[in-house]
């Protein structure tokens, strides 16, 4: 009997609900004592089988959207709880990964709830689904109003313009957008009223940048930088086969790829074993594919093929995670540009948009 090298490990995860608790009132003729947000553990693998039921679709993604979407749903809540979540859930924290290895539980989401929806499946199964949207428009809660002598550099406009919002959001800036944001200056002074979302997208567009916000944080990047990644960050290998012996060189490599990855115009579309470390970030990951072959794009006519990495490197440009803890469902799907294609991919989408040409 052949015995597997491969290690399993058994699923983890953790969903964390802030609560909105109503001010306290202190007397008839006194303003109410405003109150901290609740946190309520609403189901953790620690208790499982116990545990309740989580559905998760969560997608982090860098173009042509600064949106990151989150549905979460959770099964069978006693109706006391229920009845609290839908109208009182602000805030959404899900870990989710495995118990050991290295695709170990981290978070995969962590962002404000837009909208909580209630339904019943197959009769029985009441359900509680969370909305939610970390974008610019989601975290408008006061206008920026502030203004910028001549010779001020971009960087000190956003670092300005995120000091006067309200609420924990801060930025993330790589070192290259700040040193092509500080090299940028203003040739008259300039006032800035409005919303912040507005000018960090002229600003990202001016100098080729990627702009998103992940729910508390604004994040200015180049896609890629050749001078910061040189080495990648994550490698990825299929699993080993019944009589494979891996070279003493693949100590690093995570060996959960599920399937066949497949060849796209921007690069490779490739799905794993649900992994919190694929993330999009500042600054980007580069992510290398190793031992697998990769499915080429379906030849059409009058259109060009893409073109692949000889190394197998891609960028990390969109991150789907996707997990059901009574299914099958457990993976993270990767959207992987090419590097020579990224840069070339971000200018000429900002070009369209600053022309008004984007479909």
């Amino acid at each position: 009997m052949s015995q597997s090298s491969i290690n399993l490990w058994g699923r983890a995860w953790k969903l964390t609900v802030q609560i909105a608790t109503p001010p306290a009132p202190v007397g008839p003729f006194t303003t109410p004592i405003p109150q901290p947000p609740k946190q309520v553990v609403l189901t953790q693998s620690s208790w499982d089988p116990e545990a309740l039921r989580l559905v998760f679709d969560v997608l982090q993604s860098t173009l042509p959207s600064p949106y990151w979407f989150a549905l979460i749903k959770i099964y069978n809540l006693n109706d006391e709880t229920m009845q609290n979540l839908l109208f009182n859930a602000a805030w959404v924290t899900l870990e989710a990964g495995y118990q050991d290895g290295p695709n170990k539980s981290s978070i995969i989401w962590d962002g404000p709830v837009l909208q909580v929806l209630f339904d019943r499946e197959h009769v029985v199964d009441k359900t509680i689904t969370f909305n939610c949207i970390a974008g610019p428009d989601i975290l408008e809660k006061s206008f920026i109003n502030t203004s910028l002598g001549i010779n001020s550099s971009q960087l000190q406009a956003v670092s300005k313009m995120i000091a006067q919002k309200s609420g924990n959001v801060n930025q993330q800036i790589s070192k290259k957008a700040q040193e092509d944001l500080r090299a940028s200056q203003l040739l008259r002074g300039k006032t800035f009223f409005g919303q912040h979302s507005k000018y960090f997208g002229q600003i990202a567009v001016d100098n080729h940048l990627n702009y998103w916000i992940n729910g508390v944080q604004h994040n200015l990047s180049e896609l890629y930088d050749p001078a910061v990644k040189v080495n990648p960050d994550l490698v990825y290998a299929p699993p080993f086969g019944p009589n494979y012996q891996p070279p003493s060189s693949a100590a690093n490599i995570t060996r959960s790829i599920i399937g066949v990855p497949r060849q796209s115009t921007f690069g490779v579309l490739f799905t794993v074993l649900l992994d919190p470390r694929l993330v999009v970030k500042v600054p980007p990951l580069l992510v290398q594919l190793q031992n697998t072959v990769i499915q080429q794009q379906k030849f059409q006519v009058g259109q060009l093929p893409g073109i692949l990495d000889q190394n197998g490197l891609v960028i990390a440009a969109q991150v789907h995670h996707v997990g059901d803890t009574r299914g099958n469902d457990w993976y993270t799907e990767c959207t992987g540009f090419v590097r020579g294609y990224c840069q070339n991919l971000l200018d000429g989408l900002l070009a369209a948009a600053s022309q008004g040409t984007l479909p």
